[in-house]
């Protein structure tokens, strides 16, 4: 069987209304789909697409598939935001070293080093720090909600 772009379109806009958002996991259900209804025997598009849909696990799969696509992008967010702020917090304790060995042998530039030190710490670490747990916080009780 042939499909025409109408068909395509039917079979994508079918996966939109399921809530099937992630482009790669949609051109690949697609495709399947497609592969499905050409390598059908029969001339009825209609029942062709049932078949392929009941063959792939139906709605309920593609639902769970996109579920776990959304799970695994929160998670790799959360370790990013985490990876960045154990490298801004390195950042910081090292500054704040270097402008205290400065400070204990009276080289020059310790009170800047210092000064540097605790401003980053105060504005922007602190505060990437609470937002981080704030973000964990929402983003557990997003993944323990979709458990349930």
């Amino acid at each position: 069987m042939t499909l025409t772009d109408n068909n395509i379109n039917y079979i994508a806009t079918n996966l939109e209304f399921y809530e099937i958002k992630d482009v790669d996991l949609k051109e690949d259900l697609i495709d399947h789909i497609c592969t499905h209804i050409e390598c059908y025997n029969g001339t009825d598009f209609e029942k062709a697409y049932q078949e392929a849909i009941e063959n792939l696990g139906g709605y309920a799969s593609f639902q769970l598939m996109q579920k776990e696509i959304n799970e695994k992008k929160l998670i790799q967010s959360f370790l990013a935001r985490k990876r960045a702020f154990y490298l801004l917090s390195t950042f910081n304790i090292m500054l704040l070293a270097l402008g205290l060995l400065f400070k204990l042998n009276q080289w020059p530039y310790s009170s800047i080093l210092l000064a540097s030190g605790f401003g980053i710490l105060i504005f922007i670490t602190t505060p990437f720090a609470l937002f981080n747990k704030y973000k964990h916080s929402k983003q557990k009780l997003i993944l323990l909600n979709k458990s349930l």
